[in-house]
């Protein structure tokens, strides 16, 4: 069946619930609600209802069903944990809902409940402090009195203390009010009238000038507020006491002397560059005064920036906005809010850009040069680095250093280096700067970089750029680009190297670097970052260099970079061609690093040509020249080794498992370590793996260490990187396990196909065939095979779930016609031991077709010889007993009853025999397929109970493979009508 409808849910925890449920069956393949309800033990309307109503189901439920479909329940628990959780924490359905500040939301709300004295909620501006204790009184039947301090000329003794009684005195027409005076002494009422002039009865008040009348102001204040909880509950919130007058600390502190009713909560901007030594003097002596409690916000996690921007948009485009928000508003929740009106425009709004620049304020110019250096620098400065971009002195850098700091311009507690408190400032910074500033500003970053072990040679080369320097950049390029290629950032190594030969064009041309050496490693980044496109035009830039004028080890350095691009292209003879020739140059000078290179680069060419015989040579003599290596290709070195050794190995399981271990070793070797050279070294074991009974869970061991590595280098997208997921991939897709498949393979999937992930979305379109995704499948296989430049032994390879796909999706004919010259030319070759599972698939082929079409038997027979003809051609059985692949058995036999099926003769013994042989290979999905086809002939022969059989069997061992499952069950269907 297909996608089950979605229920309307409004975004939030329920709906990212609703979508994890939908995406699992959707992975799943789309299993129907009768066979879910088989599966879990409930009704069908139950799991109708979990899926596509829109209440919340039981966590029972939940997990049954995740479980079913083979999910992942611990993460399925915290979703419908998020969902269940009431939008307030005591379920109020008008609860004000607010990003993360789970724990201090609770805080606060049992303080209004149930606590007793001050607590302080503090933070820096725009925090959250006020939405925070918003969202507490909103969960709460408390009711709570609030009082605002202003930012005043002068004092208003009491404002906000006398704000928060307001509120309660017009909260019921002064009822309430009244009970708690009436409860009080006789004073009270006439004290309180100094605040509430409302209260005044024209008897006069006494005079509070004195400290005895501020005592009295104070203990009927306290009066009061303890009447009036003791009529109903009650809580005061005081916002802003950073600006309350020195009263109102007095009566804080006053509060906070002991426990008592009401409780109070006061929220207190931390970090303020207008508050003063008196108030943040107060706020240290009340932190530690005992049970005054503290609840102090950090910036929100982009988690809970993402789950922020979705209560402010309602769009599910959230994870997308924080992505670009987060790392400029680093979290403040205010900061945020008004970054998110104006997401895609590189402009502050206009209120958040006048709030910085107040911040910044008007300072003097010693302490503005600072600000502006790290402003343009936008990043943390040693200070010797400070004081070179500056040119100030020691005693003036340091009084400018303490005027920032005052002001809180400059980030608290970093020791050794200085930066400015939050990254919008780099924005005011930016605002600030007059024409032909920054330029200037730039350039003295520069010099003050150059050299210093802080100071990258991209960051030194970007600061030239921007002051207009190009004759001071390109040197600093050719530094930038050398260390980006030691660090295996083959992308940002490629655009540095063209932006050297931008400049060297326009005539800006380094002392230390010739244009063919740039040449040459601007092709190699373009080869490692699957860059076809800029590696051809590269290499057309080096084919027209003078040749005969470069020194021999030079010239052959060109031309073997520009053959290895060749082959990048599909050109392979061509390749061949120019790397024989820069052998030529070489072979006769001493031995090299370049001379190794070329041979391991040719070893790699000959064996993707499937030349195995010449590879080892090659190999050979290069293990002769591993003195001369560079560290970086010694260990390169080994994973060529990994995948020699299977050819010597031959069908030896013992053989290939101590290969296996060999590479392990190599792994964990810690000299010359090179990450790309460890994805090698895993990919040629785990491809090593693939032909042997070994269970998928052996080739993840050998690639979770490299895969963590990659990960760590940001090379999980490079080519030996995916080939290491896509072959763990393909281990889990022959143990029928589609789920752990795709769960390796799609962190690689997510944009669209590459030439470096071409492989990965054919894998990926195997494990949406099974799925059941076929059209879909279809049309990514066709995809990656547009971006597929090499037709060599990976393509070879990869081709066999290609067809697959082509098959189950109708295509018989094309399939035919693609597998034709593949088939015949890898016969031909010493490949032809790895042809078997082509050969199948052409076999299947042919007779899906000749199904389809309805031929007629001596069609089919003429077909069918034509086959067994080609497969006596080979220069090498590929069914024979020495093809090193456990599964060879099973192809020879499946080939057979493929043919047999083909000529309109099969039977269920060859079909049956197919089976076991898949079997005993540990491939459910082999044994599947060949049972449905057996269960097929017995249905057209009349053995209906051997049908039945065969097809609950095909249909049990399709798990995880919905076409093939699918069929199946309509082979058992049909034997219910029969």
């Amino acid at each position: 069946m297909g996608a089950l409808p979605r229920p309307e849910v409004p975004p939030g925890p329920h709906r990212e619930l609703v979508d994890a449920l939908h995406d699992l069956h959707h992975r799943a393949g789309w299993p129907s609600l009768r066979r879910l309800a088989e599966q879990t033990g409930v009704s069908h309307t139950t799991v109708s209802k979990a899926l596509s109503s829109p209440a919340l189901p039981s966590w029972g439920t939940v997990e049954l069903l995740v479980e079913a479909m083979g999910g992942d329940v611990a993460h399925a628990h915290e979703l419908w944990v998020a969902a269940s959780t009431p939008t307030g924490p005591d379920g109020e359905p008008g609860a004000v809902r607010i990003a993360g500040r789970v724990a201090e939301l609770r805080v606060v709300r049992d303080h209004l409940t149930a606590g007793t004295g001050l607590m302080l909620v503090t933070g820096e501006a725009g925090i959250g402090k006020s939405t925070l204790v918003a969202a507490a009184v909103a969960s709460t039947e408390v009711f709570v009195a609030v009082g605002r301090c202003l930012h005043l000329s002068r004092e208003m003794p009491l404002m906000p203390v006398a704000d928060a009684l307001r509120g309660v005195l017009e909260h019921d027409g002064g009822q309430w009010m009244a009970d708690a005076l009436a409860a009080c002494p006789t004073y009270v009422a006439t004290t309180l009238a100094r605040l509430l002039p409302e209260l005044e009865d024209g008897s006069g008040q006494p005079a509070t000038d004195d400290l005895w009348g501020l005592e009295r102001l104070f203990a009927s204040v306290l009066s009061t507020l303890r009447a009036l909880d003791a009529v109903r509950p009650l809580a005061v919130h005081l916002e802003d006491c950073h600006w309350a007058d020195r009263s109102t600390l007095d009566l804080l502190t006053r509060v906070s002397s002991g426990p008592s009713r009401p409780p109070i909560v006061a929220t207190w901007r931390s970090d303020d560059p207008d508050v003063s030594y008196a108030h943040t003097d107060w706020l240290a002596r009340a932190r530690w005064t005992a049970g005054v409690a503290a609840v102090d916000l950090p910036p929100l996690t982009p988690a809970e920036t993402v789950e922020q921007l979705r209560l402010l948009t309602g769009t599910e485009a959230a994870h997308d906005l924080a992505r670009r928000i987060h790392p400029r508003s680093r979290g403040l929740p205010l900061y945020t809010a008004q970054l998110a009106v104006r997401p895609d425009d590189d402009a502050l709004p206009r209120a958040l850009a006048d709030l910085l620049d107040r911040r910044i304020g008007d300072l003097d110019d010693v302490s503005w040069r600072v600000v502006r250096v790290l402003g343009v620098a936008q990043r943390p400065m040693p200070p010797a680095m400070l004081r070179a971009a500056t040119g100030l002195p020691h005693d003036a850098m340091d009084e400018a250093l303490h005027v920032l700091a005052e002001r809180r311009l400059v980030r608290p507690g970093t020791v050794d280096d200085v930066e400015l408190a939050h990254p919008l400032f780099v924005e005011a910074v930016a605002r600030r700067l007059v024409p032909g500033e920054a330029a200037e500003v730039h350039a003295h970053l520069a010099e003050a970089m150059d050299g210093t072990p802080t100071a990258e040679p991209a960051e030194v080369a970007d600061h030239w750029m921007a002051a207009g320097r190009p004759d001071q950049e390109v040197s600093a390029r050719v530094d930038a680009a050398i260390v980006a290629g030691a660090r295996f950032a083959y992308e940002k190594e490629l655009a540095t190297w063209l932006r050297v030969l931008a400049l060297w064009d326009e005539g800006h041309r380094p002392d230390d670097v010739d244009l063919w050496e740039v040449l040459v490693r601007a092709i190699d980044a373009a080869g490692e970052a699957g860059d076809v496109e800029t590696g051809h035009d590269l290499a057309g830039r080096a084919g027209r260099l003078r040749l005969e004028e470069l020194p021999v080890r030079a010239r052959a350095q060109v031309l073997h970079r520009t053959g290895s691009q060749r082959y990048e292209e599909g050109d392979g003879a061509g390749a061949e061609e120019l790397m024989e020739q820069a052998m030529q140059l070489l072979d006769p000078l001493p031995p090299s690093p370049e001379l190794f290179r070329l041979l391991e680069d040719r070893t790699g060419l000959l064996m993707q040509m499937g030349r195995q015989s010449e590879a080892l040579a090659a190999i050979g003599r290069s293990a002769e020249l591993l003195d001369v290596a560079d560290a970086r290709f010694r260990r390169r070195h080994r994973a060529w080794l990994v995948a020699m050794a299977r050819q010597v190995a031959g069908d030896s399981e013992a053989v290939v498992e101590e290969v296996v271990e060999d590479a392990l070793r190599a792994l964990q070797d810690d000299e010359d370590p090179d990450p790309v050279a460890d994805l090698m070294i895993a990919a040629n074991a785990t491809d090593v793996l693939l032909g042997t009974s070994a269970p998928a869970a052996r080739a993840e061991e050998i690639a979770q260490a490299p895969l963590a590595a990659a990960a760590a280098w940001d090379l999980e997208l490079s080519y030996p990187g995916v080939l290491v997921r896509t072959n763990v991939c393909w281990a889990h897709l022959l143990e029928g396990d589609t789920r752990s498949a795709r769960r390796w393979i799609e962190p690689i999937t997510r944009s669209g196909p590459t030439t470096n992930t071409a492989f990965a979305h054919v894998m990926l379109a195997a494990v949406e065939l099974r799925e059941g995704q076929v059209s879909a499948a279809l049309q990514r296989s066709r995809a990656a095979d547009e971006h597929i430049r090499i037709h060599d032994q990976n393509w070879t390879q990869c081709l066999r779930w290609a067809a697959e796909i082509e098959l189950w999706a109708g295509r018989a004919s094309d399939t035919c016609t693609r597998l034709a010259d593949v088939v015949t030319r890898d016969l031909d070759g010493e490949q032809a031991a790895a042809a078997g599972p082509l050969l199948v698939a052409m076999a299947r082929a042919h007779a899906d077709a000749a199904d389809e079409a309805a031929a007629p038997p001596g069609l089919r027979r003429a077909e069918s010889t034509s086959l067994r003809a080609m497969l006596a051609g080979a220069s090498t059985d590929p069914f024979g007993p020495g093809v090193p692949d456990v599964a060879t058995t099973a192809n020879a036999l499946q080939w057979e009853a493929e043919l047999g099926r083909l000529e309109q003769c099969a039977t269920v013994e060859a079909w049956a025999r197919a089976a076991s042989a898949w079997d005993r290979a540990r491939r459910p999905h082999g044994s599947a397929y060949c049972r449905w086809r057996a269960a097929e002939v017995a249905l057209r022969d009349g053995n209906h109970a051997l049908a039945r059989r065969l097809a609950g069997r095909a249909r049990a061992d399709a798990r995880q493979h919905v076409p093939l499952a699918d069929a199946a069950a309509a082979t058992a269907d049909h034997l219910g009508t029969a």
